[in-house]
């Protein structure tokens, strides 16, 4: 599996969520076959910014080029270059689907070879029981095997949200060998974690957000000591 890597320059970007601005005037720069780790505390907009640099957020402001495809404009585009393993809430593996049931899907859906998928699950060093359900597996091998169905279509880039939730010491460890690996093939590693690891990793930190202070509202006592 030999694979062009997507490359990502943004400088000065910005997007909003609901609750409003969630990252603000970032500049970053993705090689291909990069692990780019986003790094932050929850709440600082980690998913955020996995979304936006996938084509899957617009930005509000800023310049934002992925191989050669200037975003908001071409962002269907990136969405087919960048395809999600995991992104919290909404894109993660079906809990009560069985090993094989997921594999059947994904091949269903994606077009993808037996002989591709069996090639991923070896590039992450993982041999899952065919007839477990999903929610059964060790969650270090659950995550590990939604990277080995994602990188079985030869996508140029892949988002791994939440890489260190919920895992020991050791399970993220193996995680973070199984990346390693699928950048070894030319693709580009977009992951988010709190605890991003060492060694051979382009870390992009979000800084923590201060709370918005609350407009304090005078009442009518108030209003007459301040006439």
């Amino acid at each position: 599996m030999d694979v062009d890597g997507v490359a990502i320059l943004a400088r000065g970007i910005a997007a909003r969520g609901p609750e409003g601005i969630v990252f603000a005037n970032l500049d970053l720069r993705v090689e291909p076959g990069a692990l780019a780790v986003i790094a932050g505390p929850s709440g600082t907009g980690r998913t955020a910014l996995l979304l936006a640099l996938s084509g899957r957020l617009p930005l509000v402001t800023g310049h934002l080029d992925v191989s050669g495809h200037v975003l908001p404009a071409q962002a269907k585009a990136v969405r087919q270059l960048i395809r999600p393993a995991r992104l919290r809430p909404g894109y993660e593996l079906e809990d009560k689907h069985r090993v094989r049931e997921a594999i059947a899907e994904r091949r269903l859906i994606s077009g993808v070879s037996e002989s591709a998928v069996e090639a991923a699950l070896d590039r992450v060093r993982i041999a899952p029981d065919r007839t477990a359900l999903i929610d059964e597996l060790h969650p270090a091998e659950r995550l590990l095997f939604a990277v080995a169905l994602t990188i079985a279509g030869s996508p140029a880039g892949i988002l791994v949200d939440d890489v260190d939730a919920g895992l020991p010491r050791a399970g993220r460890a193996q995680v973070w060998a199984g990346l390693r690996e699928v950048t070894r093939t030319g693709m580009t590693v977009l992951a988010s974690a709190t605890d991003p690891p060492s060694g051979d990793v382009d870390v992009i930190p979000l800084p923590v957000r201060e709370p918005e202070r609350p407009t304090k509202v005078l009442d009518r006592q108030e209003e007459e000591v301040a006439r």
